[in-house]
């Protein structure tokens, strides 16, 4: 992984089925990783970030500091009225040694269908066709994760902060990389849809093997190693991550 200086790894991060309690999936963090508590107060955890972010980073400039965690916030409310069930953000010590950072989020999207129609590998081919149809200028690809089947794309996306955030009064024009990916579960119909987010594209390459890992670590099987039961349906099967 990428950095060695920064949060330490944190323990594999559920998402939950909201009517049964049960985690859909997990995945692992890497170090450099801070997740945020969504039920928490915007306030509350714009202060906790900052303490968290100045002594991990003591040689990071107060720009650099300050835009992580004004930016992260505004990035993490407009992913919460989104639906996602985890945002973590991570700020890294590239291979050049600059101080990066990025934003990752996992939203469960579960559509109105019965199990009969379950099909994974269908799912995230349907996906990719639909992503290439709406961003031609993207890559886009289906591959095979150890938990199964998953579209992918990457894009760049312009974006437009709020110049109030910081202090201005016009908005900041910027531009986004990211990575998203279509995760069909193995739990029943639905898909957890992953999006890795940048604006230091220059280190996009290294960015990748963060994502890889991350991705690689996705499984249906709790970090003590008991498994749930996959949906009966052929697509179900595949390798599986410990996680």
């Amino acid at each position: 992984m990428t950095s060695t200086d920064a949060v330490p790894t944190t323990a594999p991060a559920p998402t939950e089925a909201p009517s049964s309690g049960i985690p859909d999936l997990w995945f692992e963090l890497p170090p450099g990783f801070l997740e945020f508590d969504l039920e928490e107060d915007s306030e509350e955890r714009m202060v906790r970030m900052a303490d968290a972010v100045d002594p991990l980073f003591a040689d990071a400039t107060p720009e650099q500091k300050l835009s992580l965690v004004v930016s992260g916030e505004y990035i993490l409310q407009t992913m919460i009225a989104g639906g996602a069930e985890h945002v973590s953000a991570c700020l890294l010590r590239m291979s050049d040694g600059k101080l990066s950072q990025a934003t990752l989020c996992v939203i469960i999207e579960r559509p109105d269908v019965g199990p009969e129609s379950q099909d994974r590998r269908g799912t995230a081919r349907r996906t990719a066709v639909q992503w290439h149809e709406q961003h031609p200028d993207a890559e886009v690809a289906l591959i095979m994760l150890p938990y199964g089947p998953s579209a992918l794309c990457i894009r760049d996306q312009g974006l437009q902060l709020p110049g109030v955030l910081f202090g201005l009064d016009d908005p900041i024009p910027t531009t986004i990389r990211q990575v998203q990916f279509c995760v069909p579960l193995r739990t029943g119909p639905g898909s957890a849809l992953f999006l890795f987010m940048t604006e230091d594209i220059e280190h996009w390459a290294e960015y990748l093997d963060v994502v890889s890992g991350i991705m690689k670590s996705v499984s249906a099987d709790e970090p003590d190693g008991d498994s749930k039961p996959a949906a009966d349906n052929p697509d179900a099967g595949g390798t599986e991550s410990q996680a």
